[in-house]
């Protein structure tokens, strides 16, 4: 499987290269000659089977991510292109007097190239590093005296491109949206805590757990489990987060809560297993991927909360991910379960996002009140 990962990836260097360099001798062919176009086409090619090679051998720990980050600017400029082309098409059918001016001859397509290459990395950053707030809410038939306001943060991704700053508007954002019980359904960490230790993020996710009245939970994600698991779960725990481990627990005698670990780990607990027997209180799961969505519903699960897919975090990923996913992204009832699978509140690898943004969930659960 590592092998077919290494030779898609080898395949899209190689073909983002040749049509970025494609892309900018046409872009930029006011400014260019025919000599220096061929140069940019072996210079990116160069760049690009550098990285790549930094990132197969592991030559350094961030190697695969700036890897993927120029991969991914080389798209932006590919689809860049391709937005220049369509629009000076509209203005050469639609603007002939304008399309015939000198100016726009010699640098239309250059100015439009540019801007446009631009204002997309602009948005990718933008859609990133501002979280926006979407609200749900969700009736059972079960118990609950009085409505339960949820907040759902999954894929943090705490790391290097991820810290105080964001941890910052989460902590904003429970207290505005005055947000009672946090659930945080894996990848919480970006691989390690080195980052999270230097840049002293305890500090912020404790004031963050103290504006909960009902605390933070979280569940162990795939990038929880690359690195040191033991140290990350502990790590999160003296934070003060209530990280659950195949085990479900009462919270403030309202609601069931379970937390399933990441499905790469072959021998975990079924979600059957983790249910309580003859519950009349609501039941909230966390599930890291949204891959076992089919089986969860049909047990007695209230709220499914998942992550992972980043809904697909750089366009046309989206696509890929919900032909993949019985619910790859968004909110979904599907027999009497609210299934919610978020984009993420942070980002893995490349500090962009096109065709999806960072987020929180706040979901109002709203029950039976005893008679």
């Amino acid at each position: 499987m590592r092998w077919l990962f290494v030779v898609v990836l080898v395949a899209l260097f190689e073909l983002f290269s040749y049509g970025a360099a494609q892309g900018l001798r046409w872009g930029l062919a006011s400014i260019l000659t025919p000599q220096s176009g061929q140069y940019l086409l072996w210079g990116l090619l160069a760049i690009s089977n550098s990285l790549l090679l930094v990132a197969i051998l592991r030559i350094f720990s961030q190697g695969l991510k700036v890897a993927m980050t120029w991969l991914t600017l080389l798209w932006l400029v590919m689809l860049t292109t391709l937005a220049v082309a369509l629009v000076n098409l509209i203005i050469a059918s639609g603007l002939d007097s304008f399309y015939q001016q000198p100016f726009y001859q010699h640098y239309g397509v250059l100015f439009l190239t540019l801007l446009g290459f631009i204002g997309l990395v602009s948005l990718s950053i933008y859609n990133a590093y501002t979280p926006v707030v979407r609200r749900l809410r969700i009736t059972t038939n079960k118990l609950l005296t009085t409505p339960l306001r949820i907040g759902m943060v999954s894929d943090l991704h705490l790391g290097l491109l991820v810290g105080n700053h964001h941890l910052d508007r989460l902590i904003d954002i429970v207290q505005r949206e005055k947000i009672q019980l946090l659930l945080m359904p894996g990848d919480i960490m970006d691989d390690d805590i080195k980052h999270y230790q230097a840049n002293q993020m305890q500090a912020k996710v404790q004031a963050l757990v103290a504006q909960l009245p009902l605390g933070a939970y979280a569940t162990l994600g795939n990038h929880d489990l690359y690195g040191d698991r033991v140290q990350i779960t502990e790590t999160l725990r003296q934070s003060g987060v209530h990280v659950l481990v195949d085990e479900a627990v009462l919270v403030d005698d309202q609601v069931w809560l379970a937390g399933r670990l990441d499905d790469m780990v072959g021998n975990r607990k079924a979600t059957a297993e983790l249910m309580p027997t003859n519950s009349n209180k609501p039941i909230l799961l966390m599930d890291h991927r949204p891959s076992e969505i089919d089986a969860n519903t049909q047990l007695a699960i209230d709220l499914q909360v998942s992550g992972h897919t980043h809904n697909g975090q750089i366009f046309p990923a989206n696509f890929i991910v919900k032909y993949l996913n019985t619910v790859a992204y968004g909110y979904k009832k599907i027999r009497n379960t609210h299934v919610v699978v978020s984009s993420g509140f942070g980002f893995w690898g490349v500090p962009f996002r096109l065709g999806s943004q960072s987020e929180v969930w706040v979901i109002e659960l709203v029950g039976q009140s005893a008679s």
